[in-house]
């Protein structure tokens, strides 16, 4: 698997080049400052348990990215764990019929069972770590819905390279499209 930054670096190339034959597509850039030790904890300390490594190192690099996928957000240690990207994840479950745990805030004796860390403004796309799989590294699977698509993902660096795929086969279909007019 290529380093996290390598990853990071792929995604936000390729979308810079559909950029700019696809301008309405919703893309942003990563946050420039990393996030502190303290916001860390503090983000962990919300939600009741730590965060997946890679995650966590990601943070470090950026705090966030907005409109990083599909006009979904990685959410940042601001805004981990806060009660409105439970409830909105609730609600796609919900409208997907997608049969879930509670996701819940966590209480003194029970931590999330599902980790809301990218969504949309619409709740169409959303990005959860599902600490109930959990390898021996600390990493968690990851569970994404991409308009109503649900994928599985066995960690944070795995989902990043399949959004990486995701955007590559957009270039090569772009590319054949603008071949063929």
């Amino acid at each position: 698997m290529q380093p996290l930054a390598d990853l990071l670096a792929h995604i936000q190339d390729a979308q810079e080049q559909m950029l700019g034959t696809m301008p309405f597509r919703d893309f942003g850039s990563p946050a420039r400052l990393g996030a502190s030790e303290t916001a860390l904890a503090t983000a962990e300390q919300r939600i009741g348990r730590a965060l997946p490594p890679s995650y966590r190192a990601f943070l470090r690099l950026h705090d966030g990215w907005s409109r990083f996928y599909d006009g979904a957000a990685l959410l940042g240690t601001a805004t981990l764990g806060l009660r409105q990207y439970d409830d909105l994840a609730r609600a796609t479950f919900d409208a997907a019929e997608t049969p879930v745990p509670d996701v819940g805030p966590p209480s003194r004796f029970k931590p999330r069972v599902l980790i809301p860390f990218g969504i949309d403004v619409q709740a169409m796309t959303l990005f959860v770590f599902n600490p109930a799989v959990c390898d021996a590294s600390g990493e968690y699977e990851v569970i994404a819905w991409i308009n109503e698509l649900g994928i599985r993902r066995s960690s944070f660096p795995s989902f990043l390279e399949m959004i990486g795929e995701l955007c590559d086969a957009e270039l090569a279909s772009d590319a054949q499209s603008g071949l063929t007019l």
